[in-house]
Parts: structure tokens; sequence; C-alpha cells
């Protein structure tokens, strides 16, 4: 990680600006890792990065199907991996294959911007990324923002100039 940048965010109106600002940034092969407890807002978060994306569809959880496809100005492929844990609370559960059986590789090599929910290990079979830490404290949420690559630190730096 090189560069980090992180908000407070009060409300669910600046979270879904927070999000379209920077989908509005976000092109085919870009990732997107959200993180973050059950109930954070991660869903609420690609959502709006989707809308930024030019998605008009409305975007739901993926959490039974795994991975959802949405029309913008680019594909966008939204993942929930969370069912594909042995156990959420040890990442090294995670069937890493299942993910790759999903058709991530494709997305990866430029069909889609990817927003994936509970990564874990799957970061490290990824080359750059923004890596997206959402934490509730009380009614409010802490964003952080870690890039991971040239490409995300190109995009964190417009999105946080934005």
């Amino acid at each position: 990680m090189t560069e980090a940048y992180e908000w407070r965010v009060d409300d669910e109106v600046e979270m879904r600006r927070l999000g379209e600002r920077l989908g509005a940034l976000l092109r085919p092969g870009d990732a997107v890792l959200l993180e973050g407890p059950m109930g954070a807002g991660k869903t609420t978060f690609a959502a709006a990065v989707g809308k930024g994306a030019g998605v008009t569809q409305p975007m739901t959880s993926p959490t039974y199907v795994l991975r959802q496809e949405h029309r913008g100005r680019f594909r966008v492929a939204h993942f929930d991996l969370y069912r594909l844990y042995g156990d959420p609370e040890r990442p090294e559960t995670l069937d890493v294959e299942g993910v790759w059986a999903l058709g991530l590789d494709d997305d990866l090599a430029g069909g889609a911007i990817l927003l994936i929910e509970w990564p874990g290990p799957l970061a490290d079979e990824i080359d750059a990324y923004l890596r997206i830490l959402i934490r509730p404290e009380g009614a409010s949420r802490r964003v952080r923002a870690e890039a991971w690559g040239k490409r995300p630190e190109l995009i964190l730096k417009e999105w946080t100039a934005s």
C-alpha cells in the first residue's frame, strides 16, 4: 500500500455521495475490495459506486447468487463472497478456487469494474486494487481507502481531490 485516505461519514446520504464520486472514476479492470463487519454499509457503498459508474437499475447484495452483473458506462461485476467461507471469522477458509470459478479472471482482464465484498485473502491474488474498509462508529462510519498499485493510486488522488 502506498496511499490511504479516511473519511467520517455521518449518514447514508454522505455514504452514497462518496461512493458515487468513486464510481465516476472507475473503468474496466479496476477492482474495489470492500471490507467491514456485517451491516457496516458495504452493499450501500457498492450500490453507490455502481450508480456513479452509470448503473441505473437497483443494486442489491449478491449474497445468495455470489455475483451479479450490471450495465452502466461499463459492465460492473458485484461479488459478495461471504457464503464462500467455511467460517467468515477465519479469512483462510475462503474457497478461493470457487471465487475464480465465478469468472473473476475475465473481469480482472478488463471486462468489468469489480466490486468485491468480503474479499479476505483474495487480495493476495489481485495485482492492483482499492481497499475500502468501513467501520461503524456509533451512528457514523469511518471509511478508509487504501490504494494498492499505480492505477488505484491515481484513482485515490483524483477521488480525494473531488
